[in-house]
């Protein structure tokens, strides 16, 4: 038999027993994306400041999307279990180096190449996947579990780092990545068959190893000078124009060679479809909306001072409101609904987010009060993952259709790099208007100013303390207060700024008819990264 026939799984492994070691791949494979549920527990860690954080966030999404487009020639030349079993020991051998060390460059050069390991795992994950489905019916099902994995991974593993990083410290989420990765590897080992291909072998001749450095590295200094754009002043800064240009030469550089090769690393071609071109854009402006929970978890970190556990019922009503929004709208698309109008619901219920934060957003409050919000975002997330996706996988001719894969993970990486840009611009801004409101408020000629503080001063001296320790606490007191006040007041005007562009995309997809009678077309050989 040709090895490239032989069945990925072996003979007695039944069919739910596959694709459980399917789902444990991927969600294995997800890990080391919510290792940044804790901030403020890595910049402690490393002693790096909250911009390296988010860079580090960059490097591995980034390394995934471009490995991706080369792991689709690659994979076609190994077999499936060695390929995997590689990726696993890669994988554990650099958690181990994070575990017994405690430097900052050890660990981006690991997220970087953690990065290609999940490109690996999650490429076999999909090959796995989709040729076993035969009906479009099954490949709507496989996009929903595939998406909802991938959506519900990140608050599912925060759960988890919850409990562990409250106990221990955070290099200690490494060895757990490696228990999960032994486990796993003895899955592979007994149930995978050692000979067994998804393609018949196809050597390694013509593959754009040129074009995926520079596809690389243009990703990675985008993400530079979008993270860092702020915090070096922008255009005032020699360096981030130097970046900038020499960024636009590998850009042209990277276009001119992939339009002249044969077979280049993404084939460009696929913009010229117009609809497939809109597909992207939701995407992006989806991720950029989606993004936008980095300030509610804060605002119930600092206002509210909730620890790691307390967070747990907001994790799990994201869970279960992206479960319950994407098996639902799975139902929809399958029943023939048109796409645009699922997605300009599930807008709405993202509007809804944001009109339920602007109403409960304040300095006093309680968490349980935060979690329907949460819920609500989880539903709207599962509301519009698969309808965009199945939407620009859809407008994508069919010959050149996994292009428009490797393309639309490039979208979603580029939201997803631009809300952080934006988040941080945006909360800047809305933080430097409130603040300058309550300068102009909180001076010593306002009577009521006075009057307050004069009440703050007696609390405290009645409490039994000196007249000195009364006027520091005092003070202190009125100026935590006033952060906290700059935060909610904050929060809720960047809330307000959301709501507004959220409702524009809504009306601008009302507004454009040609997009509204897309078909359905899933085929076969499409695999949607």
């Amino acid at each position: 038999m040709q090895a490239h026939k032989i069945p990925v799984f072996k003979m007695w492994v039944s069919e739910w027993g596959a694709r459980f070691v399917i789902f444990s791949i991927l969600m294995t494979c997800l890990y080391s994306f919510a290792l940044y549920t804790s901030p403020a527990t890595i910049m402690g860690f490393y002693g790096v400041e909250s911009t390296d954080i988010q860079y580090a966030m960059v490097v591995i999404y980034g390394s995934t999307v471009a490995f991706l487009a080369l792991d689709f020639r690659i994979v076609k030349y190994f077999a499936p279990r060695k390929y995997l079993l590689t990726a696993l020991a890669v994988n554990a051998g650099c958690s181990l180096m994070c575990f017994y060390t405690r430097s900052w460059p050890v660990f981006m050069i690991v997220q970087f190449i953690q990065g290609i390991t999940c490109a690996l795992m999650s490429g076999i994950v999909l090959n796995m996947i989709f040729p076993r489905l035969e009906s479009a019916r099954a490949r709507i099902i496989g996009y929903t579990i595939l998406y909802g994995g991938i959506q519900t991974s990140v608050p599912l593993y925060s759960i988890y780092y919850s409990i562990v990083l409250y106990f221990f410290d955070f290099n200690w989420l490494f060895y757990g990545l490696n228990v999960l990765l032994i486990v796993l590897a003895g899955m592979v080992l007994v149930t995978m068959n050692g000979k067994a291909r998804f393609h018949k072998k196809l050597p390694l001749y013509q593959v754009d190893w040129a074009g995926y450095l520079f596809y690389i590295t243009f990703i990675l200094i985008s993400g530079y000078i979008l993270v860092y754009g702020r915090q070096l002043g922008w255009f005032d800064s020699p360096l981030l124009i130097f970046l900038i240009l020499f960024n636009m030469l590998i850009l042209l550089i990277f276009i001119k060679r992939s339009l002249r090769l044969k077979r280049p690393l993404i084939n460009l071609y696929i913009f010229k479809a117009k609809k497939f071109a809109i597909g992207l854009l939701l995407l992006v402006v989806f991720y950029i909306f989606k993004g936008s929970t980095g300030l509610a978890y804060g605002y119930l970190e600092v206002i509210l001072g909730n620890d790691m556990l307390s967070t747990i019922p907001i994790w799990t009503a994201v869970i279960a409101g992206t479960v319950i929004g994407m098996f639902v709208i799975s139902r929809f698309v399958l029943m023939g609904y048109n796409l645009i109008r699922m997605i300009i619901a599930g807008f709405g219920i993202m509007a809804l987010f944001y009109i339920y934060m602007l109403l409960y957003v304040s300095v006093q409050g309680e968490t349980i009060y935060f979690i329907p919000a949460l819920f609500i975002y989880g539903l709207a997330t599962g509301v519009l993952f698969v309808p965009i996706v199945t939407f620009t996988t859809s407008a994508a001719p069919p010959q050149i259709a996994v292009n428009a894969s490797l393309v639309g993970t490039f979208a979603r990486f580029t939201g997803f790099t631009a809300s952080m840009a934006i988040n941080n611009e945006l909360h800047l801004y809305t933080k430097a208007g409130v603040r300058e409101k309550i300068r102009e408020t909180l001076i010593e000629t306002n009577p009521q100013f006075s009057v307050s503080l004069q009440n703050v001063y007696q609390t405290y001296l009645n409490a039994g303390n000196d007249s000195y320790a009364a006027m520091n606490s005092s003070a202190g007191y009125i100026d935590n207060l006033v952060k906290e006040q700059i935060v909610a007041r904050a929060t809720r005007d960047y809330y307000d700024l959301m709501l507004l562009g959220v409702l524009c995309v809504i009306v601008i997809l009302l507004l454009l008819p040609q997009i509204q009678n897309v078909v359905l077309k899933l085929k076969k050989g499409q695999v949607p990264y």
